[in-house]
């Protein structure tokens, strides 16, 4: 078993909702007014996003991020 951070939970949640979706790279990128090398640092598990990014993309996928301290 592997615990994941909170941000490698957030970039995986974008991922999956992007494949749920269709939803390219390029086209997420579209949607943000990014350039594609940023969207590949938010999906890099090696790369520490900044919250405010991972939020922004949850948006442009309709979506948002919810947080729970367990």
């Amino acid at each position: 078993m592997v615990r994941l951070s909170a941000l490698e939970c957030t970039q995986l949640g974008i991922y999956r909702e992007m494949l749920a979706q269709g939803v390219r790279k390029a086209e997420l990128a579209r949607r943000l007014g990014w350039h594609l090398p940023q969207m590949d640092r938010l999906l890099d598990l090696n790369h520490a996003s900044r919250l405010d990014q991972m939020e922004a993309a949850a948006r442009a996928l309709g979506k948002q991020l919810e947080v729970a301290l367990l």
